[in-house]
């Protein structure tokens, strides 16, 4: 996988997941907290490493809003539309998700998570966040 730029993520806090999410690239990105435009195509590239298999592995792509995250719109929750299933133990499993930003966000300075779990209502395998703003068209 071509990394240009790899955007600066952290694991996230209050979770139990053993994997990490690495080598992040986000394009658009050129700076450190990643700035999105309304109706901008968003390409999200990066490695999974989890301890354990999972075939059918679900995601979730959440963005804080008021001091609350809530789901961002336009993304499966079937991980394997991003990833190639099965998720692979003791591996990198490579992933790429494609969206278009949305523009119902007001510009504002927040944060971002991606979960990875092992099914619908299993573990959480990897979990990372990032800070991001939201500017005005």
């Amino acid at each position: 996988m071509d990394w240009p730029r790899v955007t600066p993520v952290r694991q996230c806090a209050k979770t139990g997941s053993s994997g990490t999410i690495a080598n992040v690239n986000v394009e658009p990105c050129d700076s450190d907290r990643c700035a999105f435009k309304p109706n901008t195509k968003v390409a999200i590239k990066g490695e999974l490493t989890t301890t354990s298999t999972a075939a059918n592995p679900t995601d979730s792509v959440q963005i804080e809003v008021g001091g609350n995250f809530i789901e961002y719109p336009g993304i499966s929750k079937d991980a394997c539309e991003y990833f190639s299933c099965p998720l692979k133990a003791d591996a990198t499993n490579l992933y790429k998700i494609e969206v278009q930003s949305n523009d119902w966000l007001p510009p504002m300075d927040t944060k971002i998570q991606f979960h990875v779990y092992e099914s619908e209502g299993g573990a959480e395998l990897a979990c990372i966040e990032a800070d991001i703003a939201i500017i005005a068209a």
